[in-house]
């Protein structure tokens, strides 16, 4: 591109590094919000099976079962971090064998402390919860389930390492999923009974796990190796990084999964499933999100090491915009047609469609900001994200307890709300503290204002038409005054540069 008359050799080398790492970032969203999508797709079909074939009381006991175990799951895969440390950077394969090998055990072994403790105590939860029988079955079936649950995430975190990314989408967010809807169908249209499902699911992710692992065996050559010059040492290196982010990952998953221990002590297996369908809808939302971390992370980290501050800057920038005008594209439709969404898990979760919204703005504060904690992370400042995350943890605690006692569900929700808009807006407040990093520019106001009349559409569609044809006119057709108005707001340079260069790469995959 030539220079402009007002453009200095500085100014352009800062747009030719942003055009590559925009480029860069938007090929990683292109290739992974297919299987994204795919995997969603299949999570929500899951979900609406059971909750279709079941009560949604039944649904909401399976949910709270499966989200203690995910508790325990999310602080045991705090030792995993050191597998995309050290496996790409190993000397030799006998290193990176040493390395697979010692993460495995290690994950392995602490989730089977974890998931012996967890069926110890079920007998003990379940009667405090008072949601039944099945209940305790349930929370046995996947404490025992932890171990396989681990493997499964262990091997793929070993995909990631390699950047294996074709393989990677194929078992987490193809294969997987798809199992567990054929199981989710078997055990709740077929059998009636949710255990079967637990089982399945349970079964379903050791089979995956094990697929994995056998073709990083045939493919990579990947060989079990516990003993040997050096291992030890290589062992020690790996649990001086992990030890630390296993700690700071409890506070991470207390804000993440801390709302179902609250609900399965002081509320009802209704709320359980409300909360959960609530949250995966919500997360719906953050796909363009999903999109545009895939890559960023090694950009950023290769922007700030080597000192084009000018350049992350305007990155942040505009991956943010992109963002945030993907998810107010997303989030407004969820909001207006909350019932017909709601409907889709059965009738009892349609008498909540009105807590649907504090869900998809949770989201949406989550967002707002662009992938700000990656960036925190990229520029090396883990400890300040750790206070964060501690902080917020603690404003949590101290708030989600009260509004849960006093309001039930609605008061938890709205812990949730707060709990994800606080962190991002400290988070924010931190980066720019820390790095002078900040995402919004006046152009982050467009998106706003277009969905004014994306907005209307949808709501004169929900007004004219019945469902189910309004959700689907008012969507397009808000989506089509949505993006007009964003055309004649205008886009950066950067971003039309963009958009042509992805049409130029991608021209050749599409057909004539």
């Amino acid at each position: 591109m030539p220079r402009s008359a007002d453009q200095s050799p500085d100014d352009e080398a800062v747009e030719a590094r942003l055009d590559d790492a925009l480029e860069r970032v938007a090929h990683g969203a292109a290739v992974s919000v297919p299987s994204i999508l795919v995997q969603r797709a299949l999570t929500v079909a899951f979900t609406a099976v059971l909750t279709n074939g079941t009560s949604a009381a039944a649904y909401g006991v399976f949910a709270l079962a499966r989200r203690l175990q995910r508790l325990f799951r999310s602080l045991s895969l705090g030792f995993r971090s050191g597998v995309s440390r050290f496996v790409p950077n190993a000397d030799s394969e006998a290193e990176r064998d040493a390395i697979a090998t010692f993460a495995a055990v290690l994950l392995l072994g602490v989730a089977s402390v974890f998931g012996v403790a967890l069926f110890a105590a079920a007998p003990v939860v379940a009667d405090y919860a008072e949601l039944g029988g099945q209940f305790e079955t349930l929370l046995g079936v996947f404490a025992l389930g932890l171990p396989a649950t681990v493997w499964l995430f262990t091997t793929a975190e070993l995909l990631r390492g390699l950047e294996a990314v074709g393989p990677l989408n194929v078992a987490m967010r193809v294969a997987f999923p798809a199992a567990q809807l054929a199981v989710g169908a078997v055990g709740a249209l077929v059998f009636d009974d949710l255990v079967v499902v637990a089982v399945g699911v349970v079964a379903s992710m050791a089979l995956t796990g094990t697929a994995v692992a056998v073709w990083l065996a045939r493919e990579r050559g990947f060989r079990p190796r516990l003993r040997g010059p050096g291992v030890r040492e290589i062992q020690r290196r790996y649990l001086r990084f992990t030890l630390p982010l296993f700690v700071g990952g409890i506070a991470t998953t207390v804000q993440r999964l801390g709302f179902y221990p609250l609900i399965v002590a002081f509320l009802t297996g209704v709320a359980g499933g409300v909360f959960s369908v609530g949250v995966l809808v919500g997360a719906l939302v953050r796909l363009p999100l999903m999109g545009v971390n895939q890559f960023i992370p090694p950009v950023a980290a290769a922007l700030h090491d080597d000192g084009h501050r000018r350049a992350l800057s305007r990155l942040y920038h505009v991956t943010s915009r992109l963002v945030l005008v993907g998810v107010t594209a997303l989030a407004v439709p969820a909001i207006v047609y909350r019932r017909p969404v709601m409907a889709l898990f059965g009738p009892t979760f349609v008498e909540y469609a009105w807590l649907l919204p504090a869900f998809v703005l949770a989201q949406y504060g989550a967002c707002a900001a662009g992938s700000v904690g990656i960036l925190l992370t990229m520029t090396d400042n883990q400890r300040a994200l750790l206070v964060v995350n501690t902080l917020i943890t603690g404003i949590l605690v101290v708030t989600a307890v009260p509004l849960t006692v006093f309001y039930g569900l609605p008061g938890l929700v709205a812990s949730y709300l707060l709990m994800l808009t606080l962190n991002n807006g400290l988070e924010v407040a931190v980066l720019y503290h820390l790095e002078g990093l900040q995402p919004f520019t006046r152009r982050h106001a467009y998106p706003l204002f277009a969905a004014v009349p994306l907005t209307a559409v949808a709501l004169a569609a929900n007004v004219v038409l019945s469902n189910p044809v309004a959700p689907v006119v008012g969507t397009l057709g808000g989506l089509a005054a949505y993006a007009l108005a964003l055309r004649w707001l205008g886009f950066t340079h950067a971003e039309r540069r963009l958009a042509g260069t992805l049409a130029a790469r991608y021209r050749g995959l599409l057909p004539t």
